[in-house]
């Protein structure tokens, strides 16, 4: 039975009729008041409408009674047998008549007229009759009142319309035996209501069980952004609603996970939206959480993201963090240079452990060292450049530059890092110079090879590291989040060398962008040039 078939049969048949007598059979067809204008096919028919009284003209001798109802301009001509016990105070009637043209107008004869009480009598004596789990029929009442208030600007029974709706949901999710997927049914029956103004917090109560239960069958990311997007549709202040993030629900949570839709709706209001805050932070969290990146930076990204919009949840950042840094503990040998730099600068400035930076670093360079090859004279000496860079170990540098040179002892380059480092060559070995044998032995070196920034363009720092021996300094200066990187040569005493890098928001390396040499004359003492 139709919504609408139901309301014409409750208000025809339930027997809310102030007069005793029954209705006779009829063929009547059942019409809304403002319908009676613009049907032509109800002209010559039997009609039946269910209207307030907008006044009733009793009239004397033969002539018919005048009757007008307020959601129509047809007049009812109603005979005196019809006439109602008293006229002054008829608040409402069902009435049934044919429909005829007079001229212009329309009029209806009627055939038969019944008094009701005023519409929230009506409404009350209807419900009164009901069982305890009849949502169906309480239903169709709340949409008859709903109409009735809407037409006559009636906000009594418009509230008692949408209280009434209110318990219907709430019986009807109570005794409603569902389908496959009841939760897809709940949150499609709690948008209808809030569609249809159902006062609060029903509708919410109602989805807090529905997304509740689709939250908890979500196995995957896609099944988890769906229901946050069900959440955010429903909730749509939950997400920057930081103020209840620190609402202590403590005291609701058991009765929340035992029925959510009861214990939201028992809640103070300041608790409902703690527990919808609450709905959206857990379906996020799960998601952080599900969404595993093999990429240290974005792992950490995902970390600090966690931290800012999940300030209620501190340990997920902290197990995000924690994840990521054991998954790339457990990857270290496969870790990239600029990778392993960034689990270091983790360890070092974000969770304050310098040992552990230092200790990464140098897990990663003694896999490395492992990976060596005994014919490869190259290897030896970049990996020295590292322990140098990174750990500032120079016995291990010097120990892998003396392994290239048995490798490949007629090596410049292998040569060049070795005096670069303060050695020199004595016959086949290199031994430590005294200072004043490394002040002679520079200035008898030839100067460096010359070198261009186009020579150095495309090489990453480590390769002119490699190519030009370690800086003798290396200064920073930042603006506007960019930082510019300076190394200084300081090992040639007729020159100084200068190498600028550039490392712009979003680079995972810097990037040259020039490369001179000044006459050491014109340097001062702190390594810059004299102005």
């Amino acid at each position: 039975m139709s919504p609408r078939t139901l309301i014409l049969w409750l208000v025809g048949v339930v027997g809310l009729a102030g007069t005793a007598r029954g209705w006779p059979q009829s063929q009547a067809v059942p019409v809304e008041p403002a319908q009676l204008g613009q049907r032509a096919d109800l002209v010559g028919r039997e009609v039946e409408v269910d209207d307030r009284v907008r006044y009733y003209v009793p009239r004397a001798g033969s002539d018919r009674d005048e009757l007008q109802l307020k959601r129509t301009p047809v007049l009812f001509l109603v005979p005196r047998r019809f006439r109602p016990p008293t006229t002054s105070r008829l608040p409402a009637v069902v009435v049934r008549g044919v429909l005829e043209r007079d001229g212009s107008r329309l009029v209806c004869q009627v055939t038969d007229l019944r008094p009701v009480p005023n519409d929230l009598d009506r409404l009350e004596r209807g419900l009164s009759a009901l069982g305890p789990r009849d949502y169906q029929t309480r239903k169709a009442w709340a949409q008859w009142a709903r109409q009735r208030a809407a037409d006559f600007q009636d906000e009594v029974l418009q509230k008692r319309a949408g209280d009434l709706e209110a318990e219907a949901l709430r019986l009807e999710g109570a005794f409603r035996r569902l389908g496959v997927d009841a939760s897809q049914e709940w949150l499609a029956r709690a948008q209808e209501a809030r569609r249809r103004h159902v006062p609060e917090p029903e509708p919410s109560a109602m989805a807090h069980r529905a997304l509740r239960a689709r939250l908890e069958a979500a196995r995957d990311a896609a099944g988890l952004q769906a229901v946050l997007r069900e959440i955010a549709s429903f909730f749509p202040d939950a997400a920057a609603d930081r103020g209840s993030a620190g609402a202590n629900l403590a005291p609701w949570l058991t009765p929340y996970a035992n029925d959510p839709a009861a214990a939201y709706r028992t809640a103070p209001q300041a608790t409902r939206k703690a527990l919808d805050r609450r709905l959206w932070a857990d379906a996020r969290e799960r998601l952080l959480e599900l969404e595993a990146s093999q990429d240290l930076s974005s792992a950490i990204a995902r970390s600090e993201r966690a931290a800012a919009e999940l300030p209620e949840k501190p340990e997920l950042a902290a197990r995000l963090l924690d994840r990521a840094l054991a998954g790339s503990r457990q990857n270290l040998g496969g870790l990239r240079l600029a990778e392993v730099k960034l689990l270091a600068a983790t360890y070092r400035d974000k969770l304050q452990q310098p040992a552990e930076a230092l200790k990464v670093l140098r897990q990663w360079l003694e896999i490395r060292r492992g990976r060596l090859s005994d014919t490869d004279a190259e290897g030896p000496v970049a990996l020295a450049n590292l322990y140098d860079e990174l750990l500032q170990d120079r016995v291990t540098a010097i120990a892998l530059l003396r392994k290239a040179w048995k490798i490949d002892p007629g090596s410049q380059e292998i040569a060049e890092a070795f005096r670069t480092r303060g050695y020199r060559k004595s016959q086949d070995d290199w031994v430590e110079a005294t200072p004043e044998a490394r002040a002679h032995a520079a200035a008898d070196r030839p100067p460096p090879p010359p070198l261009t920034t186009q020579s150095l363009r495309g090489l990453a720092p480590e390769e002119i590291r490699r190519k030009m021996g370690q800086p003798t300094r290396i200064s920073y200066s930042g603006s506007k989040g960019q930082v510019l990187q300076q190394w200084i040569y300081l090992d040639n005493p007729q020159l100084v060398r200068y190498v600028n890098f550039l490392r712009t928001p979003g680079d995972l390396t810097p990037r040259l962008i020039s490369y001179y040499t000044l006459p050491r004359a014109s340097v001062k003492e702190g390594h810059g040039p004299a102005r």
